[in-house]
């Protein structure tokens, strides 16, 4: 007998993607607040940093073309 799960089936309401209805500003700050807030181990800090670079240089891109004003 083969154990492997079976994909599940998306809900019939939901987008493509679950967070395709969220505005580009939002899904930064969440992932900005996510990644500062979550205790991550000491090895994996380098490459958290990396990402945080990409995503405050993102948030400041929004910032300039009016989204959080």
């Amino acid at each position: 007998m083969d154990s492997t799960p079976l994909p599940q089936a998306p809900h019939p309401l939901a987008p493509d993607s679950q967070t395709a209805c969220y505005l580009p500003w939002l899904k930064v700050r969440v992932l900005i607040r996510a990644a500062l807030t979550h205790p991550w181990a000491a090895e994996t800090w380098p490459e958290v940093r990396e990402h945080l670079k990409w995503l405050l240089a993102e948030e400041a891109r929004l910032r300039r073309q009016g989204w959080l004003n």
